[in-house]
């Protein structure tokens, strides 16, 4: 296998794990005491509308956006360009409805769109051509 061909596997590896492909389903809903919940969700960036990738769900998954909030993260930053701007391109592609694949099937439209709008706002490195391409 080349080079190219091998990143090109990682990258879809690890987008589907930032997209929570393969999570499995919630039985019901997770409560807390502790005080977690509010503070972790007021740990991340929001957007123009208020949303944040760490926002929670707990009913019928972790988060409220299937997008993980480790983006955001200083190993994610300090990743060479190249491989930041596969996984940017790879990310699109499937928020966006270019890649149709019945595994991003659980994805919704709005939230593939609530996921690009936030990460739009909120991403500073992002490529301007980021989630263009929005499928009908």
């Amino acid at each position: 296998m080349n080079r190219s061909l091998a990143i090109r596997a990682v990258v879809k590896e690890l987008v589907d794990y930032l997209l929570f492909v393969d999570e499995a389903p919630f039985s019901g809903d997770i409560e807390g005491s502790s005080g977690f919940a509010e503070k972790f969700t007021a740990l991340g960036p929001r957007d123009s509308k208020g949303r944040s990738l760490r926002d929670l769900d707990l009913h019928e998954s972790l988060l409220r956006y299937p997008c993980s909030y480790m983006i955001y993260s200083q190993a994610f930053d300090k990743l060479p360009p190249a491989v930041k701007n596969a996984i940017f391109d790879r990310l699109s592609e499937v928020l966006s409805g270019e890649e149709s694949s019945t595994r991003y099937a659980r994805l919704s439209r709005p939230d593939r769109q609530a996921i690009i709008e936030i990460l739009r706002e909120t991403k500073k490195d992002l490529p301007e051509r980021f989630g263009l391409l929005i499928a009908k």
